[in-house]
């Protein structure tokens, strides 16, 4: 048997300007699916009657975020209004997955940031 290497070191394909931009994306669709989501419960529990065009079109469109969950019985428990479990669990659901996805961008750009410095993990660790 041969001796184990130490492994090599590869250059990174992380461009700075792709992450940032993967970064604001992130941050500005994540933003906008919840205040859409944030906006669909102040409707359902304060409106009666939503037949104008807008929150019509709020509705249709926040709907499809919900309607998978409305597909299971216990989720349909209205807690309010037109407000049901499955709005609740739908918007922590969204920031959950916003959350870790803005942790994921922030792990890439650290790793470049320590590649790029040449600094080694071991020397990095308190």
């Amino acid at each position: 048997m041969g001796q184990i290497q130490p492994p090599r070191s590869r250059p990174s394909n992380a461009r700075p300007a792709t992450i940032q931009m993967l970064r604001w994306g992130i941050l500005n669709l994540g933003a906008f699916a919840v205040t859409a989501l944030l906006l669909r419960i102040a409707v359902v529990v304060a409106v009666p009657d939503t037949t104008q065009t807008g929150l019509k079109l709020l509705l249709r469109v926040t709907h499809v975020v919900v309607w998978p969950l409305e597909l299971l019985p216990p989720l349909t428990t209205s807690l309010g209004g037109g407000f049901t479990t499955a709005d609740l669990l739908a918007i922590l659901i969204i920031i959950v997955i916003w959350v870790a996805a803005l942790g994921i961008v922030a792990g890439w750009e650290r790793e470049g940031q320590r590649m790029r410095s040449g600094t080694p993990e071991s020397r990095s660790r308190p």
